[in-house]
């Protein structure tokens, strides 16, 4: 089998005449796009299986012992078995963020031992956030699986793609005018894209077409603004487009806590950069190998917001964020106070 990846659109297009295959390896950081992918291989599988145990496994929990008995083992469940070992990346971890290199390589040798001979009744499907095709072990499961890529959403033009492929799945149409407002309307963000499609759905109901009119109807009457936006102004500490961009998001069906996991990933990837520039790791190397979470128009700002938010600063701000979630959970505080605290004071550290 060819060790070429595929992205997640190719093989989601290709999905309804692809044959079951005996591994699959799914690489990507994009939670959604990573469980989509997978949930497509399922229904592949349940084509070819008549039944089938599921079994999910995470490889910074797994043991050399315990990974060489459930690859070996039969199901006492059923003939056949899906077996998922997710965090791939992290086989072999001692603890977390310290890995044992000779367990890995140890690991990925079982791997590729059971692959050279697949057990016919059982599928392997491997979801790595990355993986390093350098090293002997992860080249040669590239080569005898399946792989695709899930890269996020980078343009509008990838969204696009998607709603295609959407509609296509829920045999529906939509007028170029209405897919042009729903494109403007959403964030660059599968997810809430996804969200928003699903209402958008559940309110034409049967209706084949989807009109302009409807989109207006139940998407928000003004976007938020891109995701972009909203970090520059965090990392420019401007108070006011920050506010005003979270009361938006509450007044648009956002949760609260969503948006403070936003700041929180924000702030995680200031705090990264400071690490990194501790080691005495150049900026040009921490945008390149470093940032891949980060759309690459926004590293050098990331870089420009970790120099005007200087270290010492952290610890306040992660304390105030770690107290406005536990307010949220546990008060009956309304939650644009307690956004609007949380912001003025990771702003102003006041």
């Amino acid at each position: 089998m060819s060790s070429k990846a595929i992205t997640n659109q190719q093989f989601l297009s290709q999905a309804s005449s692809l044959k079951m295959q005996p591994s699959y390896l799914i690489i990507g950081e994009d939670d959604y796009l990573t469980d989509k992918v997978f949930q497509t291989i399922r229904e592949i599988v349940k084509r070819s299986m008549k039944s089938f145990e599921s079994l999910a496994l995470y490889g910074d929990e797994l043991t050399v012992g315990e990974l060489s008995e459930y690859l070996d083992s039969y199901s006492l469940f059923a003939e056949n078995r899906l077996l998922l070992i997710r965090n791939a990346e992290r086989l072999g971890e001692e603890d977390k963020n310290r890995k044992n290199a000779d367990r890995q390589k140890k690991m990925l040798e079982l791997i590729n031992n059971y692959l050279s001979s697949p057990e016919p009744s059982q599928v392997l499907v491997l979801i790595a956030e990355s993986v390093d095709s350098r090293q002997a072990g992860w080249k040669q499961i590239k080569e005898s699986s399946v792989t695709i890529e899930c890269e996020p959403v980078k343009h509008v033009g990838a969204m696009r793609a998607w709603l295609d492929s959407m509609l296509k799945e829920q045999k529906k149409t939509m007028t170029t005018v209405a897919k042009e407002l729903f494109l403007n309307k959403v964030e660059l963000d599968f997810c809430t894209a996804q969200n928003e499609l699903e209402k958008l759905f559940i309110f034409v109901g049967d209706r084949k077409n989807i009109t302009d009119e409807d989109v207006k109807t139940t998407l928000p009457t003004t976007r938020v603004g891109t995701m972009s936006d909203f970090y520059r102004s965090l990392g420019n500490r401007n108070t006011k487009d920050v506010l005003d961009r979270v009361l938006m998001m509450l007044e648009t069906d956002w949760v609260d806590l969503q948006i403070l996991s936003m700041i929180y990933r924000f702030y995680l990837t200031i705090w990264k950069i400071h690490a990194l520039r501790a080691k005495h790791i150049s900026n040009q190397e921490i945008s390149t190998k470093y940032l891949k979470d980060v759309y690459e128009s926004l590293r050098n700002d990331y870089l420009a917001f970790a120099t005007k938010i200087k270290p010492e600063d952290m610890p306040v701000i992660f304390e105030t964020i770690l107290d406005t979630d536990y307010k949220i959970k546990s008060s009956n505080t309304d939650s644009a106070v307690l956004l609007t605290m949380c912001v003025v004071k990771i702003c102003t550290g006041k």
